[in-house]
């Protein structure tokens, strides 16, 4: 792995175990066990730091898709995929939804980095819209809103990181599947 890359994933990791707070060159330099100087060579500043770690976050989005719909053939299986990858979001040793939380809170005053996560939200909202445009879906379900599941999805994997551990999502996600496909 090259040492920008390196670096992109130990500041993505730090993010998503230790918070936003914790995301600076010394603390990312103490991870990767290299000097801060050197976390400056690649990311001069915070800001460029913190639009590397969405870059890594769009790109294990993409990667964590293409494991979760590994073998599905149908639209239907892909969306049941998409369905699984919230619940793995779900788990207590995922960093992905608080990655992207703590990326939306950097946003909120560096417009560069609100940009990049509006771009990691339209990419994943393309990607689960195709799958229920092309899905059947049980009549009536509010699913048919690609936004409203993936806004639905996002919640229940925010709401399980922040209470860390005391909310289960499972009963909630088998209420998301039992709307779109029935029992």
């Amino acid at each position: 792995m090259k040492r920008e890359d390196e670096i992109r994933k130990a500041a993505y990791d730090l993010l998503g175990t230790k918070g936003l707070e914790e995301v600076h060159a010394r603390t990312v330099a103490k991870e990767v066990k290299i000097n801060h100087a050197t976390v400056h060579y690649y990311f001069p500043t915070r800001e460029d730091l913190l639009e590397a770690v969405a870059e890594y976050a769009l790109h294990q989005l993409i990667r964590d898709r293409l494991q979760f719909q590994q073998g599905a053939k149908s639209s239907r299986e892909k969306l049941e995929a998409e369905l699984a990858l919230a619940e793995a979001y779900c788990r207590p040793t995922s960093r992905f939804v608080k990655v992207l939380g703590g990326l939306y809170a950097a946003g909120v005053t560096t417009p560069k980095i609100r940009k990049k996560v509006a771009a990691i939200w339209a990419e994943w909202r393309s990607l689960v819209a195709e799958q229920v445009a092309a899905t059947k879906l049980r009549a009536g379900s509010p699913y048919h809103d690609a936004d409203l599941l993936l806004s639905t999805l996002f919640g229940l994997g925010l709401a399980s990181q922040m209470l860390e551990g005391k909310f289960n999502a499972q009963p909630r996600l088998d209420l998301v599947f039992e709307s779109m496909f029935g029992k």
